[in-house]
C-alpha cells in the first residue's frame, strides 16, 4: 500500500518492506523521482532475491500520468531486478 502526496511516496508492503521517496509532477502529468526501499533481513524480493542482511535499496521511478487506475505501468528497473507495478486510488487525501 502507497500514499502519494504532496511531493512524497511512502507505503508498505505484504513483504515487510518499507518505502519511502519523494515525486515530482512533470508539465505532462506524469510523476518523476527517487524511491528507497528498505528491505528486512531474509525478505523474498518479487525479482526473485532473498536479502540476507538489511538492505536500503534507491531507484528512480517515473509513472505515467493516469497511473492510478489500476492498471500494469511501465516497467520500473530497480538494481535488484524489473518490477512490473500496478497502482489504484481508493479516494483522495485530505
Amino acid at each position: 500500500m502507497f500514499c502519494i502526496g504532496d511531493g512524497i511516496i511512502v507505503g508498505a508492503d505484504a513483504g515487510g518492506l518499507k518505502y519511502d521517496g519523494t515525486l515530482t509532477e512533470r508539465t505532462d502529468g506524469s510523476l518523476e523521482g527517487v524511491v528507497q526501499f528498505m528491505v528486512p533481513p531474509g525478505a523474498q524480493l518479487i525479482t526473485g532475491l532473498i536479502a540476507r542482511d538489511l538492505q536500503t535499496i534507491s531507484t528512480p521511478v517515473k509513472l505515467p500520468r493516469g497511473f492510478d487506475d489500476g492498471k500494469t505501468v511501465t516497467l520500473i528497473n530497480t538494481p535488484a531486478g524489473p518490477v512490473n507495478a500496478r497502482f489504484e486510488r481508493l479516494r483522495e487525501l485530505p
